[in-house]
């Protein structure tokens, strides 16, 4: 039997809690209902995770992981690192605005998850996607194109902060100025900032 061609429970158990929250949301699926269409047991289930509440932090790592895939071609590119952070931005606007799972998780809106597990999930992606924002500003560094003196963690954590900012105004349509303009302002604010200065 090939190997390749059976999936890892644990990889189905996520696959099938991922279909069921993406359908029904978090409070509406069961442990039963994500046993049911993985075709597994709860035995088996909680042989990987400890709660439902665990299932759902799987599958936000999971979804997250593959924006994380999409925006690490981001870091490859030959682009200075302001231009790689526009694209993030833009990058992210357009991934979470058709990811329902992954923007209710990180917002807390709709009617996928609230409380606790949202609040749970959106530490999950904030922590990921800081982490991008390091790894792209440390590569700036190794480059010349961000300044020697920044503080990386610092930096890392305002960007997101200003970035999500910017991405929640997009997602929820209430910018008062278009997303062309508003990425080009903070990418002329953020340039400014990152840039070695020359004496």
């Amino acid at each position: 039997m090939d190997e390749g061609s059976v999936e890892a429970p644990e990889r189905r158990l996520i696959s099938a809690a991922e279909a069921r929250f993406r359908r029904f949301g978090y409070k509406r699926t069961t442990i039963d209902d994500i046993t049911a269409e993985a075709g597994t047991g709860k035995g088996s289930l909680y042989l990987h995770f400890t709660s439902k509440q665990a299932v759902y932090l799987a599958v936000v790592e999971a979804a997250l992981e593959r924006f994380v895939a999409a925006a690490s071609h981001l870091l490859d590119a030959s682009d200075p690192v302001p231009v790689r952070l526009r694209a993030l931005v833009e990058l992210t606007i357009e991934h979470y605005g058709r990811d329902e799972l992954l923007h209710a998780s990180l917002f807390g809106k709709g009617g996928l998850v609230d409380g606790d597990v949202a609040r749970m999930a959106a530490d999950v992606q904030r922590s990921r996607i800081r982490s991008l924002l390091r790894e792209l500003l440390a590569i700036g560094r190794r480059e010349g194109s961000v300044r020697a003196d920044i503080d990386i963690d610092a930096a890392a954590a305002v960007l997101f902060e200003i970035g999500w900012a910017v991405v929640r105004s997009a997602l929820e349509g209430d910018s008062r100025i278009p997303l062309d303009r508003a990425l080009g302002t903070l990418n002329q604010i953020v340039g400014l900032g990152l840039l070695p200065r020359h004496r």
